[in-house]
């Protein structure tokens, strides 16, 4: 493997981290028509944005649907609501294979989003919208738990990426993070409906989670488009050109989750990862 270089750039309003092997640009290898296999969760999949593809939340405006058509890919979208990376690696889910079954030796390209399942994040952001300001729920949630979790990530995700890597060695893989679900100024964001309390401890939660990616990414034969490291205004209080939503749906999507102008701008990260804008 080559000398692993980082560099960052500016690309719109975002910044892209970019860890890759020093070699031509990955979008040269992917000819028209070349497989693509998206994997992860419910932030790769695209619940609540039209149009839904059946179970699992997948949309047909994801990020990987935009990719694949932009760049004029077959792609194959395993990505599920609730996945973990167990369910990528070795674990069926609702009746359906491991995700990493799609892969095979021909693949050019993969994208995955994993992880905040495995820490708990999105289902303790949901259990703690809403409450009462005083009620601190994130205080009755299994912390000694998360935390563990947490410690284990990383282990999982270079798991996950290696084993990708053994069943398609030729191809370029992206792991797409989860876009940033509580912004610097989440304490006055109403849109969370969290107590100031919660809002701390999910907001530092959603940090480690993004850390984790890139220290991961960095020290592979991997691209990370960086979804959650971008400029003010586009978070659950935006009142335009909002990613992300909070407790409540601005016109697209589910709680919590992206945008379909999120997955818009999501699929331009991997785009601008692979040297195609």
């Amino acid at each position: 493997m080559g000398k692993i270089t980082t560099r960052i750039a500016l690309c719109g309003s975002l910044f892209i981290v970019i860890a890759a092997c020093s070699q031509d640009t990955p979008a040269a290898a992917l000819a028209q028509g070349a497989k693509y296999v998206a994997l992860g969760s419910s932030f790769a999949a695209g619940p609540g944005i039209d149009a839904q593809l059946g179970g699992c939340g997948r949309s047909d405006h994801n990020y990987s649907h935009l990719v694949a058509a932009e760049l004029g890919l077959t792609l194959t979208d395993v990505s599920c609501n609730g996945a973990t990376t167990a369910n990528i690696l070795d674990t069926p889910q609702n009746g359906a294979a491991p995700q990493i079954d799609a892969v095979s030796r021909d693949t050019v390209l993969v994208t995955v989003t994993i992880g905040g399942n495995d820490i708990s994040f999105t289902s303790s952001t949901f259990a703690c919208a809403g409450t009462a300001p005083d009620e601190h729920c994130s205080a009755n949630l299994d912390q000694a738990m998360i935390n563990e979790a947490v410690n284990q990530l990383p282990t999982d995700l270079a798991a996950m990426l290696d084993a990708v890597k053994a069943k398609a060695p030729q191809a370029t893989i992206v792991l797409v993070t989860y876009p940033r679900v509580f912004p610097s100024d989440a304490a006055s964001c109403g849109e969370l409906e969290l107590s100031a309390e919660d809002t701390a401890y999910l907001a530092a939660l959603g940090q480690k989670l993004e850390d984790t990616f890139v220290s991961v990414t960095s020290s592979r034969q991997s691209l990370i488009a960086d979804a959650y490291v971008r400029a003010a205004g586009h978070g659950p209080c935006a009142t335009a050109e909002r990613w992300v939503n909070g407790a409540n749906v601005a016109d697209s999507g589910i709680r919590f989750h992206p945008t379909a102008e999120g997955h818009i701008e999501m699929a331009r990260l991997v785009r601008a990862a692979l040297g195609s804008n």
